[in-house]
């Protein structure tokens, strides 16, 4: 048996649901547990124990339900420190929604109709102290001590953990990224990226930097119009403003799926678009950053628009049940925004492309229960970016 007690900080704030996730966040075992199952399961399970396939490995890691008796797994996990102080904040509290701001990423805890959006909270800053303990054989402990480097460095804990929050930098013992990922039968299954050309000094620096990377690729922008709050009326939408939202990388992409939607609303879409968006009438692209997508459009249901409101949504779905009419399923984004801080105290913006669950080829997305192809030519140009370098 061996064991060992890892010291981590919380680098970003964590958003880690307790009993009352409204009320008290809270570092329980069991989500660290789920963590670094995630992982092991990404990277295709460890080298020092194949050809076991990656479900046996899990299983005597983990711990298995399958069949008629279940049973235990090797490796133990256990919160030793005492809770960090929990407080209750929403998207507000961080950043009170500007472009690139914190939140964007944020977006399911800004306060709408009678939610005022609120969780329980961890600070950046926060300590916690994880305990392994491994009961199988020796031989296998530094690749169970890999697993824990690589959660240590590039993983999370809580919502929204895929766009930064709840970020984790692991700061004894220390373990060298590259090597542990070494030690990983698929560790060609994730691709590491590092924006360049910035110093981030700040977790905050960090965040808005990825964050307006990522909307450069996955919004389109209003081209026309849009509802100033404030003065409660429609403002066009300038001719600098719309050559900016041209200008950036995802637009075309972003451009196709508007029409599409546009399609379902059966408005019929202008064809050709003078906008000349990517791919062809009944393909879409964003659906492989992450599902359900909700389309919204003001000019159709905002004020003084054509339809009632609530028909001018469109819904994309991963699944569609037939029977019911709704529906289903989500898809978790394969596209990891991560703050890393490394031991040096140097602040990184990370993008992780797990390529072990990118969109499926051949599988369709459903708006409002009309499928649709869904490309990777948005996922993979990402991938691409010349303002991305690997890392480590």
């Amino acid at each position: 048996m061996r064991s060992q007690t890892y010291s981590l900080e919380l680098i970003t704030p964590c958003f880690c649901g307790g009993a009352e996730p409204d009320k008290q966040a809270e570092i329980r075992a069991s989500s660290i547990r789920g963590q670094l199952r995630w992982w092991f399961r990404t990277l295709g399970g460890f080298r020092s124990l194949a050809p076991l396939p990656v479900r046996d490995q899990e299983a005597l890691l983990f711990g298995s339900t399958a069949g008629d008796e279940g049973s235990a797994g090797r490796l133990t996990v256990r919160v030793t420190s005492s809770q960090p102080k929990s407080q209750k904040a929403n998207a507000n509290s961080l950043d009170p929604g500007k472009a690139t701001s914190l939140g964007y990423a944020l977006f399911p805890l800004r306060p709408f109709g009678e939610s005022d959006g609120m969780r329980g909270k961890l600070s950046e800053g926060s300590k916690i102290k994880v305990n392994l303990i491994w009961r199988g054989s020796c031989e296998h402990w530094g690749s169970v001590s890999a697993l824990m480097a690589v959660w240590g460095n590039l993983g999370c804990l809580g919502f929204r953990g895929r766009r930064g929050f709840g970020a984790l930098q692991l700061e004894s013992p220390t373990l060298d990224l590259a090597e542990a990922l070494s030690l990983f039968s698929r560790s060609d299954s994730v691709a590491i990226r590092v924006l360049v050309d910035l110093e981030p000094l700040t977790w905050r620096g960090a965040s808005s930097e990825l964050l307006r990377w990522y909307r450069a690729w996955r919004q389109h922008g209003q081209m026309n119009r849009r509802w100033d709050k404030q003065s409660k009326r429609w403002i066009a939408v300038g001719a600098q403003q719309q050559a900016e939202n041209r200008s950036q990388p995802g637009f075309k992409y972003a451009r196709r799926d508007h029409n599409e939607g546009l399609d379902v609303q059966g408005t019929g879409a202008p064809n050709p678009d003078h906008e000349k968006p990517a791919g062809s009438s009944g393909e879409v692209f964003r659906p492989a950053l992450g599902l359900p997508i909700i389309q919204f459009f003001s000019s159709l249901g905002g004020q003084g628009g054509p339809i009632p409101r609530r028909q001018a949504t469109v819904t994309w779905d991963e699944s569609w049940n037939q029977a019911d009419m709704k529906g289903e399923g989500r898809f978790a984004s394969p596209v990891l925004l991560r703050p890393h801080r490394d031991a040096q105290g140097k602040w990184h913006a990370l993008v992780i492309f797990v390529d072990a669950h990118k969109w499926p080829d051949g599988k369709h997305v459903f708006l409002n229960g009309q499928p649709r192809d869904v490309r990777l030519e948005l996922y993979d140009k990402m991938k691409d970016d010349p303002r991305l370098n690997n890392f480590p």
